[in-house]
């Protein structure tokens, strides 16, 4: 996790999402005003991933009445493409627009206005929920991939044991010995071996 999201920094960088030019506008420059860098100006349903490139915020605050399908997309393509915490500012308070929101990835949504003083707190929650959503997708995929790892052995053992007339122990310590010497994990080992002999067969 970049050093950036460990503590809530004096220019942290934010990049305003508004329905509204001169409302964003004004928003950028009340947070300019309070120790915050605003480092870009987007209006909903403007082309947003370019800009994300270029501009590399830590947070994305959008300001808007009600997010729409359009924004709820877009939402999902920060966190599916630039991994950022979202901050959602929104008239709507409807239960479903909320649990929508949340699910296309928006890290904190407030339904009770701007407020000047809400927004290092809420920068922190919404901070602090996108880390422990990083956290939780990273042992997911740490978790799935040990489980197709133990496939993959089983299978390779269950392979030599059929072409080497061996023990399941004999197996396993000869598919060890291949990952000791290429220096490769022993699962890996074990799918390059199940996928060459299904090749071979």
């Amino acid at each position: 996790m970049p050093q950036r999201y460990l503590k809530l920094a004096e220019a942290l960088k934010i990049m305003v999402v508004d329905e509204d030019a001169a409302r964003g506008r004004a928003l950028a420059n009340v947070l300019n005003d309070s120790g915050y860098k605003v480092v870009g100006l987007v209006l909903t349903g403007e082309y947003l991933p370019s800009v994300m490139a270029d501009a590399k915020p830590d947070v994305v605050l959008i300001d808007i009445s009600s997010p729409s399908r359009d924004t709820l997309e877009m939402v999902s393509s920060i966190h599916r493409d630039h991994k950022r915490p979202v901050v959602m500012f929104a008239s709507d308070d409807d239960e479903q627009t909320v649990q929508n929101a949340v699910e296309a990835g928006v890290s904190a949504y407030v339904a009770d206005g701007l407020s000047l003083a809400k927004f290092k707190p809420i920068f922190q929650v919404a901070i602090a929920h996108f880390q422990k959503h990083q956290s939780l997708e990273r042992e997911l995929s740490t978790a799935k991939s040990s489980l197709d790892e133990r496939k993959f052995i089983d299978r390779a053992k269950g392979l030599l044991m059929e072409k080497r007339n061996c023990s399941e122990t004999e197996a396993f310590s000869l598919l060890r010995k291949m990952a000791m010497d290429r220096k490769q994990r022993i699962g890996q080992v074990a799918q390059e071996l199940v996928e060459l002999l299904q090749i071979v067969n």
